[in-house]
């Protein structure tokens, strides 16, 4: 039987305290940016990776329309909705039916996502270790603790702590809500099957939690369910071939669940991306392959040196003074290694999370190498201190880059132009909303092509690298249009916004002999005259 886990309420208290304190930290660029929004621009409420973030907006856009099947809307051509992406269409109907924003309803998701992840995250490392200080250790580095990315770009590197939020804990909850979300799911499922079991626990209610977890897990983050496959599968099957003990029903059914909960809704998303022509031809350009080692090594830092070191001790140690917990730690971090560098399309999908596992291993070899060093306590908190300080520098480097773009100024600079709307701009937005129902398609720079799903519920000629179907080609013929080399495009579209943006592509006679369904200062907007 397995030992029952207990958390005192003061082990909570501290873990509540230190949860609201990283959210709050979270949110401070986001204000600072908001604040400093300079007149004549509105600040969009995206400072990570703007091109994905406006395009989980345009994917609420939809859902607050009403619709609960996901459709491109960053490609011009017609095709059948999927029910995929169901997590965002869900965001926005609670934004309609409470009257709010997108963006509002985004970031309040992201903020309960990221509790309920850190929350899970030390009832997850409670059953990996019973010593509060490992515990508290894990919780600090898992929160908090970056790489060495500050450090590899003055040598040319790329460190994944600096443009892979999925891969961290910190990073994911800053980011966006549906990260931190997947990942508390891998968490609860991971707890439900490896963790302690009750004498009063039914069968049937251990199974049905992980199918439900499973199940919500593949409609949010489908990559981390595969990631939680492989760590029970490599963990009942080192209780076969390592351990050469018989595996409990109690153990099995719990699996199967989770295999069973999720299989149908992997299986129906690969279906409609290989049936579906258009949402296949955005899976052929949707292309994540992994980071090169070295990117992966310098981005988890001194967390993944110390996690490393624990994992060959615990393979060189006695394995019958380690409790499971630890195993599932290190059969995911392995496992995961493996996964990001299996021949797949996708491979980066598989470092979601990877930073959790690295974290404890991490904190625990630390504490019991000090431990079994008999190393004084002065020394062990300066070694601690010094160890949690570098690592939190990192984190306070990534969390500031996006902001600092952020006090640039937008009319001179194009990648902070990505992070705020011209006053004009949002006006014919607004006209669009009213305008334009969610068929028509506007030709527009590439950078308002990326607004106008989200802020208008139309759709893009070209918007996304992904998610504009032949984007290659969808963009060149945007900037052979604006620069006068190309009178139409194909598909056709039915309204051309010409604004600041596009005026630095060119400008098109062709526009002169359109009528002009809205001006606003620097921003017009051409009916066309399809075929």
């Amino acid at each position: 039987m397995k030992s029952q886990v207990t958390i005192s309420i003061q082990e909570w208290r501290w873990v509540i305290y230190g949860s609201v304190a990283i959210l709050i930290l979270s949110c401070v660029p986001f204000l600072i940016v908001w604040q400093s929004t300079p007149p004549g621009w509105q600040f969009t409420g995206i400072l990570v990776n703007p091109l994905d973030g406006h395009s989980y907006l345009a994917k609420m856009t939809q859902g607050s329309a009403g619709d609960w099947l996901f459709h491109l809307t960053y490609t011009p051509e017609a095709h059948p909705g999927a029910f995929i992406f169901t997590f965002y269409l869900a965001l926005g109907h609670v934004a309609r039916l409470v009257g709010a924003p997108n963006v509002i309803i985004f970031h309040l998701a992201r903020l309960l996502a990221g509790l309920l992840l850190l929350l899970t995250v030390f009832r997850f490392v409670a059953h990996v270790t019973p010593y509060p200080g490992e515990r508290r250790l894990a919780f600090c580095f898992i929160g908090l603790a970056s790489g060495l990315g500050w450090l590899g770009i003055l040598f040319g590197a790329f460190p994944i702590d600096l443009w892979v939020p999925e891969a961290f804990v910190h990073y994911s909850l800053y980011a966006n809500p549906h990260f931190p979300l997947g990942m508390a799911l891998m968490l609860l499922i991971l707890i439900d099957v490896i963790g302690p079991i009750s004498p009063s626990s039914h069968p049937a209610k251990r199974t049905l939690i992980p199918v439900i977890a499973a199940l919500l897990l593949a409609v949010v983050l489908p990559f981390a369910l595969i990631i939680d496959w492989v760590i029970l599968t490599a963990f009942m099957g080192r209780h076969l071939f390592i351990d050469r003990s018989r595996l409990l029903w109690t153990e099995i059914w719990p699996t199967l669940g989770v295999i069973g909960g999720g299989l149908p809704v992997i299986l129906y998303q690969y279906w409609v991306s290989t049936t579906n022509p258009i949402l296949a031809g955005w899976n052929a350009q949707n292309i994540t392959t992994a980071p090169p080692l070295s990117d992966v090594v310098i981005g988890f830092g001194l967390i993944i040196i110390l996690a490393a070191a624990r994992m060959i001790g615990m393979v060189r140690g006695r394995a019958q003074t380690l409790s499971e917990g630890e195993w599932v730690v290190w059969l995911w971090a392995l496992s995961s290694l493996i996964l990001l560098y299996s021949p797949f399309a996708l491979q980066r999908r598989f470092i979601t999370g990877l930073h959790i596992p690295l974290s404890i291993l991490a904190a625990i070899g630390l504490l019991r190498w000090m431990a079994d060093k008999r190393l004084k306590a002065s020394s062990q908190r300066l070694i601690i201190i010094s160890v949690v300080v570098i690592s939190l520098l990192g984190t306070l480097f990534v969390w500031s880059l996006p902001m600092i773009a952020g006090l640039q100024s937008p009319a001179e600079s194009p990648t902070t132009a990505l992070l705020f709307i011209r006053n004009d701009e949002r006006a014919a937005f607004d006209w669009l909303r009213a305008h334009a129902g969610p068929e028509a398609v506007i030709l527009a720079s590439p950078r308002i092509g990326m607004f106008i799903p989200g802020q208008t519920g139309a759709r893009s000629f070209y918007g996304h690298p992904f998610e504009t179907i032949n984007a290659v080609d969808k963009e060149a013929q945007l900037n052979a249009f604006f620069g006068g080399q190309q009178t139409s495009t194909r598909p056709p579209v039915d309204y051309i916004f010409y604004g600041p943006s596009e005026q630095e592509l060119g400008q098109p006679a062709e526009l002169t002999q359109l009528p002009v369904v809205f001006s606003s200062g620097d921003v017009t907007i051409f009916k066309t005259q399809q075929p």
